[in-house]
Order: C-alpha cells, then structure tokens, then sequence
C-alpha cells in the first residue's frame, strides 16, 4: 500500500476517534422523551440504560442506577431540576469529556425545603451524590479562572467621566414642565478620545405647561414646537418630563401633534403626571429614535425612565433620565454626555481572557483592608482599538481603587474572578432560609471528575456534611485498586454559597487546581478532620469567606466555632501534609490560610488510624511556596493553635516538625513558608508559632504588624531575604475625610515591621521601607512585643536595609511596657556587621534597652529608639525557684550599681568583660535556686555572686548540656574568675555569698542560631540543706569587701544622627515580587 494512501487511512482513523470522545455521540444513546415521554415535578426516575438528555425536565427525584448513563445533549441549553440526583454502583453521569469540553448551557438545580427531610442514606436530601461505583463526569467548555489586572483600575470619577452635565451650566432650571436639548456630533478628523467631547451642547428649552390657561398652555407648546423644528436634521435632540408635567384637565393634543412629526411611534400621550418619560433621537431619522416610559411605582412610590444615545465606535454617551413619583415636588432630570472609557471601562489583565464572553459575570478583588471593596461585573463587548486578548470591558464603572501595580516587590495587583461556566449547579432556597444544595462523593466511586462548573447557592450550615463539593471519607485517591483514574477538582467557579465551597473529608491525595471560592458562609476549603493527607491545593483564588451567625452543636450543625469566632478562613488546613502553592487568598471577616492541626483528627477519622497522637504538631509542611493573601480582619497567614476535639481551636500550637515526626530525638527539620506575599491584613500579615521555621523571599505591606514570629522549642527561626514596608502607595479608600489614605484602625495605631517575641530569630537579608512616624502613630520597621519576657540574647539581625531616612526615626522602636514590670529590659538584639544601627565599632553591638544595668560607657543611646547599642554580646540568665519572691539583681560595678528589681526570674548579663552580678532575695530565700545561662560560650562567661544564709550548709550541682561537672569548692573570687572550665565555687562565710561561674566549652557556630551553643546551656544549681532561710540578701555585707566591686563602667554616649536610607529599593533576589503569572 502505498505510503499516503496509509497516512490518509490513519488520519481518517483518528478524526473518528475525536468525533466519538463527544459522550452524547455515543449510538447506544436514547432520546430523553423517547423512554420517559412527558415527566411530572412529583416523577422519581430510575435511569438504567444510556439516556441522551435532549430536554429540560423537572423530577423529585432521578436515580441513575446499574447500566444506566445519562448523557447532556451538545444540541441546546437543556436543565434538569429535582430534589436528588444519585448516581448508583454502575450508573454513570455525563456532561461533556475530557477532549469534547461542553460549550453549551447546562443546568442541575437541586429543590427542596428544609422541612422535606429526605434522608437518603449517605446524603440526607437535595443533592447530587456519586455512590461506590458511581461516575460523575463534569467538562464544561475551557474558560480561565482568574487573573490579576496590570495596572491601576481608578475608582469612577464623575467629573473625569462627564464631558457634560446639564446641572454645571449656568441658569439651571428645576421646575416641573418639559425640557428639550439640542446636541450635535462633533467628531473632527484628529478626534481625541480622551479629551474631546464628541457630543456637544447646543441649546436647550424648558417650558412649564401645567398651567391653569389653556392659552399659555398653546404658547408653551408652541415654544417647545418651534425650538424642536429649528433643530437641523442630523442632530440629536433630547427630552425630558420633570415633576408632573401635565394637568389632566388641560388640553396638550398639539404637543401630541407636534411631537408625532418628529418622532411618528412615540408614547408621550400616554404619560400621566406621576410618570417618567424621556426620549432621544437624530432629527430627520425616525430609526434613531428611543423612549422610556415609567409607569410603575417602586417601593417608593417613585418612577424613572432612561434612554441612552450611544456612539460605540467614538466612546460617548448622552444619557437622558428622568425621576418621578407621586410626590410631585421631588424628581429629577440628567442630561450628561460620557466617556465611556471611564464608565464601561477597559480593564488590562494578564492572561488572554478571549475565553470571557459577553454576558459572563466576573469580580475584582479589593486591594484593601475591606475585603467588601470587591465588585462584580458583567462582561460587555468591546470593539475599541484599545481593546485586545488582554482586556476585558465591564458594563459600569468602579465604585473602589484596586491597585495594579507591585509596589517594591509587593505584588498587590487585584485578582480578577471568573463567575459563569458553562455548567451551572445551584439550589432554590427560599427566604430566610440556608438549605442550598450539596454535591458530595463516596467512598469507592469509580470516577468523579467537575471542571468548568458553576456552582452556586450550594451548602448547608445547619446540618452536618451538606458542601457544594464534598468527598467524604473516601480515603486514598490515589489507589488505583479502588480509583482507577485519578479525581481532580479544577476550574470550578463556587461562589455565591450557602456554607464552604470545598470540604475534603477523611480522604486523601485530594487535588485542587485552579478553582475560584467566592462569598461563602464559614470556611472556604476545608480539611475537615486533620487525618486528610497529601492535599494538592495549587493555583486556587478564594475570598469572601463570611462568619456563620448561630449557634454551633457538634455533631449537628456543619458550621464549627471557628467559622462563628476567630474565623472563618479562606484555607483551613489541618494537617500539615499538603502541598499549598500559587493560590491567592483575596479576603474576608477572618483569615487567609490557618494551619491548626488536631493532636488526633476528629470525627470518623479517629478511627481510620490516619495519623499518630501528636504526629502533626512534628510533621513539617509538605510545601509553601508563592501564596497571596490580602484584605483580611485578623491575618493574612496564621500559623498557630490547636484544634481541640469539641472543634474550638485554642492554645499554641507546640509545632516543632522532625525527620520522623514519631520520633523526637531525630533532627530537627525546619517548616518553610517561602513567597509569602501579605498585604492589607488589619492585624498582622503574618503569624507563625514554631520552630524551626523559615519565612524566606517574601513580601509584606500595609498592616498593624508585618510579621512575627515565635519560637517553640529550642531551635532556631529565621527571616530571610523579605521585603516590609509599613504604609506603601496603595492608598486605598480614606477612613474619613481627615486621612489620606486608609488604615487599619480608627485611629491609626502603631506600625511595626517585623515584631519580635519568642527568640531566638535571625532577621537577615531584608528590606525595610515605609516606617515614618507621624503625629498620631509611631512606626518602626523592628519593634518587641509589649510585657513580654521571654525574648532571647540570640535574636540576630545582618544585612537589612532601610528605604528611608532615620533622622532620628524608626528602624527600632522599643515598646515599653505599660504599666512597667521590667520584662521589656530582656529585649535585645544583636547586630551583625552593624548594618542597622551604623555603628562604627569593629565589633558587632548588641541593641539593648537603655538602662544602667545593661549599658556602659562604651554604648551609645539612641533616644528615639529607646535603646542603646553596646559592642558587647549578652546573655539571658534564667533563674528557677519554686515559690513567687521578688528578686534583685546587682551589676557590681562602680558606686551606685546597677540594680533591677524583678519577678519574672530572669535577667540579661553582658557577658565576656568581668563584670559579675549579685543575686538576692530581700523577704526570704527559697530553699533551692537553678540559675541557667543562655548564650553562654566558652568565651563569652560571667560570673554570679548568689546571697545564701551565712549558716547555710549546701550542694551546689554544675550542668553542662546533659553532663554533670563536677562541683570543685575554690578559696577565693579569682579563682572562680580564672575558670576556664566550669565547677569552681567559692562560699565566702563572712558576707553569705557563694561565687560561681557560668562558663561553656564550645562556641557558636558560624550557621548556628540556637539559645545555647551545640543546644548544649550551662546551668548551676544551688539548694540550701540547712541554714537561715530568712537572711537572703547580703548586699549591704557585700559591698563592704572592696576585692568583690568592680571599676565602674561609665555611662553610655548620645548619638541621634541622621541614619540615611541604606537602599532606595529592595535587591532584585529579596521579596517575593510577581507572583502572577504562577512562577511554579
């Protein structure tokens, strides 16, 4: 055979194949009408053999059983309503196919009130359900999902917009009558769409003629007759009744007359005085012509008519309204010719959207601490030049700004959301109720899989398990001995819903891609239990998750405390083995992404043995990378809590992730969160308890906090190659009218970059911007928590930089507290190569509050940033008692030394310059005292003088790490000084003092970034067997010996100079700059 006649046999053979992907091409196919003729809304249908459904048909109820397919028709829109549709063992359920996407309209609507109570095992009442065995295959025709805009979409202003508004001339006449305009097109041939006005203004006339005279009546007319006839044909004339126009006991047949000359097929004469009437036209071409005419009063008793004269092709508008009622004084008329650019505006995105067609619904995201600045839109056509597959015309202008732009590498572009699809599920839920639809999956269905689906109106808060997409309990998707081909969600538009858009249930290797949740009651997606392992969540938008109002009753309701309180969330993730990559959280009353995990899952699945008591709180993150989450009341990304097994989610959340999560003597391993990008958040943009944790290449803006972090175990966290700013350009909508810009609160509260809590944390490689203070707020790009006491010698900052002038400003601020308790003295902050603070020492400084105890004459205050730098390292010196005794601590240098008084039983020491600190207990000692030194190095020690009953008889215990020192009694202070090994002690009967030294044998290593060298602390225990408990404060004895005082130190320099910025723009590598077109 020859060759082409071969490849022409093969290409026939494949043209075939394509032709019968189409499932309603299938032969064994029989017409809807054909086996089931005329159907009832109180019909049940059992489907069990092929079925094409070429109809729209209203059931109860349809069951597509063994050997049964129901198949949706390509050859028009066709719908079906029922209570229930459930999909047996062996039943199938197709609209389109993978290769043969469904281009027409489809519709499933779900029925029923709450009172109905179906209660069909495995799904209750008004649904779609896919049994074991069951396929559910769902195509709708291709369409993306969202996008985001590529420059800034300005809020509509109506002086832009109006080239002409009747109101702004001179002589403006409001009274009732008729007003006639005379217009004409002036379209030169160097037209400027942008500034010209294309329609413009000639004349006018307004004549009163509810008059009582029927001879002034005539003379009205006739005014507004002539001033009509003078109007040269090919213009445009435009009228309008205002505030009752006409007197039924008058005669206006000649303006009847009059008016049918120039436009034959009017309504005029059938106005009555409440009416709204307008009209518009060409002079000279009836074709032209259009009128409205109100008749029907509103809820107001009001009535309005519009007529719009369009000139498409050079973007103006003459719109003519006319407002009514039968309150006849009120009322109003427009004449205004527009720039329909700015009022059915042209929006650049991204992606070609060649796929939206004209009539789809779509939104823009708020860009926003309101995340109700979103706004919805009708796709209209467009045929301007400026037009192309990027764009998309709207039907109105916007109401809000939404910024387009990325701000130094913070993309706060607005998402732009998809609606319509070609496939449509919804509900009837009638008024006042929540009973929407649900469409849920169980365990064993042969093949389940919706793309391109709308659906709306869907979920159930009230009753438990009711989600517009659910897969209960299926367990592993990815064994194919039960799945033989693998279940996707994709480019599904769930918006508009009763409760959730998607729950994954007690089943795992679940993949959501590309999908849009919009407006939901309660979470959005939702790992339910904690046992859902190996989610794929990628390339999904969602926002506008909204709080559940009502009472929460476990076990019943399917709303839980969280979607009530705290929440909701727009990603609600409970276990930790999920894969969470280019989505964007765009919004809502609570958070954008919540990791909170249960110490066993909940529900059904505490049973099915998923996962190990306590093994998420060790089980790292599967994988983080370039989510957006913006516009949200509490936080943006929240990373914290424990879901408790009543469903309340509270405390911390103990993450410290391992190598093998079960067993806690493998490493560590650290969770990363990489291309975080949060703006907007009202709260904090982001909030991570745990460690270790790295939160690198990311970007943060415009909220209370930008980030913070807090440690859990012993481990490190750190910050990396980040991007903050405190307020950017995106101004947003004012709060009132005495702001420029919007805020989080009212009034503004304080800003602060990247706040430190729980260390130890390394800050390196980022950039700060926007941290100006101003009358009414302070603001600094690195600040502590308030009243906090548990920071650590080890928090590091190396190479930030600073987009703005310190002159003196805010790239530290320490927060004091308030009252003060001391705690803030713990604060410090280490600064690697001096980059913050500029120093010129060739020492790295330590930041430390600004109070004798901890500075000397070689530090330099800082005043407005409450703190002094000092070229010393410090080290945190826990002091562990069993009862509440206020203790007080001595630097024992100098004349006056430096004391602090403290009950939070823990001190910061500078270490490595032997100095020593005297520690004593004024009303009474406890009878054993553990003092742990942190940061303590072999190089970097200090020495401890501890008051203890001049009686006392003792055991004094030396720890390094796990390892037990021996305790070596020496007979003088320089010994103790001298020890390079740890162990000595010296008790000095006289005074009731006891020396020891807090001395390691290693040092830091150079990645090293733990509370203690090797995670190896030095600890000296010191209990007291016998002796007078009551005499625990030696000072006044101890300042007598003059071998134990030190040479004073001095006191520290002011230096407030001018800090220039040290980088007008973040390095190209920092931040987590475009996060859209998806990177990943």
């Amino acid at each position: 055979m020859d060759g082409w006649l071969v490849t022409l046999l093969y290409s026939l053979l494949l043209c075939s194949a394509a032709l019968a992907v189409c499932p309603d091409d299938a032969a064994d196919l029989v017409s809807w009408n054909s086996k089931f003729g005329t159907t009832s809304p109180k019909d049940e249908i059992t489907i069990s053999r092929p079925v094409l459904l070429d109809t729209s048909v209203e059931l109860f109820g349809l069951t597509i059983a063994s050997g049964g397919r129901l198949v949706w028709s390509r050859a028009g829109d066709y719908g079906i309503r029922s209570h229930y549709i459930k999909i047996q063992n062996g039943g199938e359920l197709h609209i389109g196919s993978p290769t043969c996407k469904f281009g027409k309209k489809a519709r499933i609507t779900l029925l029923g009130e709450p009172t109905e109570k179906l209660n069909i095992p495995g799904f209750g009442e008004k649904f779609l359900g896919v049994e074991a065995g069951g396929v559910l295959n769902l195509y709708g025709e291709e369409k993306l999902s969202w996008t985001k805009i590529t420059q800034h979409a300005p809020k509509f202003d109506p002086s832009a917009a109006e080239l002409y508004n009747h109101k702004e001339t001179e002589n403006v006449i409001n009274s009732h009558g008729i007003y006639i305009y005379h217009f004409k097109e002036e379209f030169p041939a160097a037209y400027d769409v942008d500034t010209d006005p294309g329609i413009v203004a000639v004349d006018r006339i307004h004549r009163s003629i509810k008059i009582s005279k029927q001879g002034k009546v005539e003379q009205g007319i006739a005014d507004l007759m002539a001033f009509l006839n003078n109007i040269p044909n090919g213009d445009i004339f435009a009228l309008a009744t205002h505030k009752g126009f006409i007197d039924d006991i008058m005669d206006y047949s000649s303006l009847y007359e009059g008016f049918d000359v120039i436009a034959p097929s009017n309504s005029l004469r059938l106005s009555n005085p409440e009416d709204a009437y307008v009209a518009i036209g060409k002079k000279g071409d009836p074709a032209t012509f259009m009128e409205d005419l109100d008749s029907t009063l509103d809820s107001n008793d009001e009535t309005e008519a519009i007529v719009v004269y369009n000139v498409e092709e050079r973007e103006r508008e003459l719109v003519v309204t006319s407002q009514s009622g039968l309150d006849l004084k009120s009322g109003s008329i427009q004449f205004i010719v527009f720039n329909t650019l700015l009022t059915r505006p042209i929006l650049p995105v991204i992606d070609d959207v060649t796929s939206w067609k004209t009539g789809d619904k779509i939104f823009v995201t708020s860009t926003d601490y309101d995340w109700e600045q979103v706004e919805e839109f009708t796709v209209v056509p467009c045929s301007n030049p400026r037009c192309s597959i990027n764009t998309v015309r709207l039907d109105r202008p916007f109401e809000y700004d939404h910024y387009g732009e990325i701000y130094n590498r913070v993309d706060m572009r607005a998402e732009v959301g998809l609606m319509t699809r070609h496939i449509l599920i919804d509900a009837e839920v009638s008024e006042g109720n929540s009973n929407g639809g649900h469409v849920k999956f169980l365990y064993g269905f042969k093949d389940v899989q919706v793309e391109g689906v709308e659906l709306t109106n869907l979920g159930q808060p009230l009753v438990l398990g009711r989600y517009p997409l659910h897969y209960h309990m299926c367990e592993d998707l990815s064994d194919t001995s039960v799945y033989p081909t693998r279940s996707v969600l994709r480019k599904n538009s769930i918006h508009h819903t009763q409760f959730r858009c998607v729950t994954i249930h007690g089943t795992h290797n679940v993949q959501l891609i590309d999908n849009v949740c919009y407006d939901s009651v309660g979470h959005g997606f939702f790992l339910e239990d904690g046992g859902e392992k190996n989610t794929y969540i990628r390339g999904n938008l969602g926002l506008g998750q909204r709080r559940f109002v009502g009472k929460t009753i476990l076990g019943e309701t399917g709303a839980i405390p969280t979607d009530a309180d705290i929440g909701p969330v727009t990603f609600w993730i409970t276990n930790p083995l999920t894969t969470v990559i280019n989505n964007a959280a765009a919004g809502g009353e609570g958070m954008g992404m919540w990791y909170v995990y249960p110490d066993l899952p909940t529900g059904p699945s505490r049973e099915k043995d998923f996962m190990q008591d306590k093994e998420a709180r060790h089980t790292k993150i599967t994988l983080y990378k370039n989510n957006v989450q913006h516009s949200y009341l509490v936080a943006g990304l929240f990373v914290d809590n424990i879901q408790n097994e009543d469903l309340t989610a509270t405390g911390h959340n103990l993450y410290n992730p391992h190598q093998n999560p079960l067993d806690l003597t493998s490493p560590y391993v650290p969770a990363v969160f990489e291309r975080v990008t949060a703006y907007k958040n009202k709260a904090q943009n982001l909030w991570i308890r745990g460690s270790p944790i790295i939160v690198r290449e990311s970007s943060f803006a415009d909220s209370q906090v930008g980030a913070v972090i807090i440690r859990e175990d012993e481990t490190w966290v750190e910050f990396i190659n980040n991007v903050v700013v405190g307020y950017s350009d995106n101004l947003g909508k004012p709060n009132n009218n005495a702001f420029t810009r919007s805020y989080p609160t009212v009034p503004p509260r304080d800003v602060v970059g990247y706040r430190f809590d729980k260390g130890p944390v390394y800050v390196r490689n980022t950039w700060f911007h926007g941290f100006q203070p101003t009358s009414i707020y302070n603001s600094s790009a690195l600040s502590n928590t308030e009243c906090f006491s548990l920071m650590n010698p080890q928090n590091m900052v190396e190479n930030v930089l600073f987009g703005f002038d310190d002159e003196p400003g805010s790239r530290v601020l320490l927060r004091d507290c308030q009252p003060a308790k001391g705690e803030d003295g713990l604060f410090t902050i280490k600064d690697i190569e001096n980059g913050l603070t500029g120093s010129s020492s060739l020492d790295d400084v330590t930041l430390v509050k600004n109070i004798p105890f901890h500075v000397t004459s070689k530090c330099k205050v800082r005043d407005s940033w409450n703190m002094a730098y000092c070229p010393y390292n410090y080290g945190e010196i826990l002091v562990s008692y069993p009862a509440e005794k206020e203790m007080s601590i001595y630097r024992t240098d100098g004349e006056n030394f430096p004391k602090r008084t403290i009950t939070s039983k823990r001190f910061m020491a500078i270490l490595g310059q032997n100095l020593q600190y005297l520690v004593t207990f004024e009303n009474g000692m406890p009878g054993a005292v553990t003092f742990v030194g942190k940061s303590i190095t072999k190089a970097d020690s200090v020495v401890v003088a501890y008051c203890v009953p001049r009686d006392a008889v003792f055991v004094v215990v030396f720890t390094r790490g796990t390892t037990k020192l021996q305790a070596q009694p020496v007979t003088s202070l320089a010994q103790v000084q001298s020890d390079t090994e740890g162990g000595k002690y010296y008790f000095d009967q006289n005074v009731g003092v006891i020396f020891f030294k807090l001395v390691n044998d290693v040092e830091y290593g150079s990645d090293e970034r733990t509370s203690c060298p090797s995670g190896q602390c030095v600890s000296v225990r010191v209990k007291i067997q016998s002796g007078t408990l009551k005499e625990g404060d030696c000072y006044n004895r101890f300042i007598q010996e003059p071998s134990y005082i030190q040479a004073g130190q001095g006191n520290p320099s002011v230096v407030n100079n001018v800090l220039r910025a040290s980088a007008p723009e973040p390095p190209e590598e920092w931040g987590a700059g475009s996060t859209y077109p998806q990177p990943f």
